[in-house]
């Protein structure tokens, strides 16, 4: 066993020593815990909850759980985010009627909830093109995983297609998989959110309020977290130098990696204005809202997106080596993804330029892979869990 992983189970056998002590103390059914591991902004899926159900139900209690309270720094706060996480956390845990998560909480792994607990697995994610959860993890990582998703009473998907792919990403019974739509997805049939979102945006960035923005979301890769400064494979030169001044290129690269690309060359100079880092922006719906093309190329963010049908390239410049010896996908990555596939810039340049706007039937798309994501996945949501 190595270092990292002997610290996390000493960690989780304190966590949950402190939880077991917590079975004195009764179930708080108006309480639920918030584990938001991946996205704690209001629009990720436990966030979008949050809003709703304390809405719909002003005498919940909420609590939350998010990365900063388990990023340990020796500073003043270092006391405190220890107690918080290893005695009031379990607390929580064992006295909430429902806990929502949007990650695999492995702490889960070291205790049995209480018979009376509702643990909801959202994930983060709307759909999955790479595979993910137990069908990619390996070693301790794994066997953790396999006893957190025991306890969880309830996976939240948005199709049937997804509800297969639970079956093997995280040994999901039927009984316990629900279709309720995916929350996250509710705000893009808001007109009125989708105004106020776009609002928000531009007061931030009143720079761009006229510009075509380009978006380059790429996805999180396994090997990328333990290398050093990340190469971006995208030739930004080529493009900005290629398209007028009313495109702007957005650059939107996974939280755990985000730091590890330099982009100290991209504010000054003709990139000046023309190159944004969106990458610590917290709002991800707020981005597609706004963005005009997205390029991306195995990252989940295409679901959410195909509900604008706004043109998406697909930029797999290693789409070989990722299916052979990465992650590889659940379908024939050529034939599913609802846009063009380009491997160098001078392709995406192209389709920039001449995108093939009906080519891709994304009806057939969304009907696939989100049918239950029509705007009313909290509702949904809300009367299978709360009444």
């Amino acid at each position: 066993m190595n270092k990292l992983a002997f610290f996390k189970r000493v960690s989780y056998s304190i966590m949950a020593a402190f939880f077991y002590l917590g079975y004195l103390f009764p179930v708080n059914n108006r309480k639920i815990l918030l584990i938001m591991t991946h996205d704690d902004s209001d629009e990720g899926n436990v966030g979008s909850i949050y809003r709703y159900f304390q809405k719909q139900d002003p005498n919940l209690i909420f609590k939350k759980v998010t990365r900063k309270n388990y990023t340990f720094q020796i500073n003043k706060n270092l006391f405190m985010n220890l107690i918080y996480m290893f005695v009031v956390v379990p607390y929580h845990i064992a006295t909430s009627r429902t806990i929502f998560m949007d990650n695999v909480f492995l702490p889960f792994s070291a205790i049995k909830i209480k018979k009376n607990t509702q643990l909801v697995q959202l994930w983060h994610g709307t759909g999955a093109i790479k595979k993910f959860g137990l069908d990619s993890e390996e070693g301790w990582v794994k066997k953790l995983a396999v006893n957190t998703n025991k306890n969880t009473t309830h996976f939240i998907v948005g199709s049937r297609w997804m509800k297969n792919i639970y079956k093997t990403a995280f040994e999901a019974e039927d009984s316990k998989a629900f279709n309720t739509g995916c929350p996250r997805t509710d705000l893009f049939f808001d007109k009125a959110i989708i105004q106020e979102k776009k609002d928000e945006f531009h007061n931030s960035y009143p720079e761009l309020s006229n510009k075509k923005i380009i978006l380059y979301a790429p996805t999180f890769r396994d090997e990328e977290y333990n290398e050093g400064e990340l190469k971006i494979h995208l030739d930004i030169d080529e493009l900005i130098s290629n398209l007028d001044d009313t495109y702007v290129l957005g650059l939107r690269f996974h939280p755990r990696i985000a730091d590890k690309v330099n982009l100290n060359g991209y504010s000054t100079g003709h990139y000046k204005n023309r190159v944004f880092d969106f990458s610590h922006y917290d709002k991800l719906n707020t981005l597609l809202i706004c963005c005009d093309i997205l390029i991306t190329d195995y990252s989940s963010i295409i679901y959410e997106y195909a509900l604008m049908k706004k043109p998406m390239i697909f930029y797999s410049y290693d789409l070989n080596e990722f299916e052979k010896s990465s992650r590889g996908f659940y379908e024939n990555y050529k034939t599913v993804v609802p846009g063009p596939i380009a491997f160098k810039t001078e392709e995406i340049l192209n389709l920039i330029k001449n995108y093939p706007v009906d080519s891709y039937n994304l009806d057939k798309f969304l009907g696939i892979y989100l049918e239950n994501c029509d705007g009313k996945s909290r509702s949904r949501l809300y009367k299978l869990l709360m009444t």
